[in-house]
């Protein structure tokens, strides 16, 4: 076996790990914010609250494995792991851009932006072919 690891290979399955580990911060601070709505509201608004932060920090759960697993498959030269990591970036840039369109961003509209330059950077590896091994 090849011990050299192409350089779009390696590049992109960095860049879906940064993903995938962004993903479980976000997953983890989102159960801290489930505690504060939690704390912070009460009757009805506080259970409603509690949950749907808790729904979003579970689908945050799901894409950060979901990103783990290309990053798996991407490292190991399966094409399921390109396609689902172009899934992945492509779900980081359509999320950040909405956000930006919809939400009102504020002071976070520069880690919007680093968002959808993640999902950019790490989308372009996925299409591009592996090419020789130096």
């Amino acid at each position: 076996m090849d011990a050299h690891v192409p350089l779009v290979r390696l590049v992109g399955s960095s860049l879906l790990a940064v993903i995938a580990a962004a993903a479980l911060v976000l997953a983890a601070l989102m159960s801290f914010a489930a505690w504060a709505t939690g704390s912070s509201l009460t009757g009805w608004m506080a259970d409603a609250g509690t949950v749907a932060v808790l729904i979003i920090a579970g689908l945050a759960v799901a894409y950060a494995a979901l990103a783990a697993y290309a990053t798996w498959e991407t490292w190991r030269a399966r094409p399921l792991g390109r396609m689902l990591g172009l899934a992945v970036a492509i779900i980081a840039i359509l999320a950040a851009v909405t956000t930006l369109l919809v939400g009102n961003a504020g002071e976070s509209a520069l880690l919007l932006y680093l968002a959808i330059g993640l999902g950019v950077a790490a989308a372009i590896p996925m299409v591009l072919p592996d090419g020789p091994t130096p």
